[in-house]
């Protein structure tokens, strides 16, 4: 985000990158690559709509624990899910592990008093991702719960975009899961 408050420093990042982003698109996708000048113009305008909105969340959060107060850190998705610890192929891009919340906060371990964790009943995947717990369940007990399925899901669950359906897996807890939390 910094990097659209400095229109020069943009300028120079955007100007090395560009021609080989702009021969992908041309020769990938046949679209006609950005000019320079007017993404230059675009992004520096998407800096100044978000400066107001934009902070060193580090000093943030250090100052407020300095001045005793509590802090709450959320994180989706679970340890099954953990780019480094999760069940790969099958990950998200990040650490929603308890000490993700040190390295996204900017906290240290020790500056952590509790954790809490909370899982749903259920698992589901949305999109093109498949859960190796809940994909094989719902083949073996013949529950068609399948995107594009007109079946009723588990609280009204749907991905992250809010209307892709998603796969759910049988409606009981997944032990599995929960030694993982």
């Amino acid at each position: 985000m910094e990097d659209l408050l400095d229109a020069a420093g943009l300028r120079g990042k955007l100007a090395r990158i560009l021609p080989e982003k702009n021969a992908t698109l041309q020769r990938q996708h046949r679209v006609d690559g950005f000019d320079l000048d007017e993404l230059v113009e675009q992004a520096t305008e998407w800096g100044r709509r978000l400066e107001p909105h934009l902070a060193d969340t580090t000093r943030l959060v250090q100052e407020r624990l300095a001045r005793g107060e509590h802090i709450l850190f959320e994180g989706a998705q679970g340890a099954l899910l953990d780019l480094d610890h999760g069940s790969y192929p099958f990950v998200t891009s990040s650490n929603p592990i308890a000490g993700g919340a040190c390295t996204g906060g900017g906290i240290g371990p020790l500056q952590v008093d509790e954790v809490i964790g909370v899982m749903k009943a259920y698992a589901t995947a949305s999109g093109q991702a498949r859960s190796r717990r809940s994909w094989p369940m719902q083949l073996a007990m013949g529950s068609p719960s399948v995107a594009g399925s007109s079946e009723p899901r588990p609280g009204g669950v749907a991905g992250s975009a809010g209307s892709t359906p998603c796969r759910c897996g049988m409606p009981w807890p997944s032990t599995a899961s929960a030694r993982s939390c």
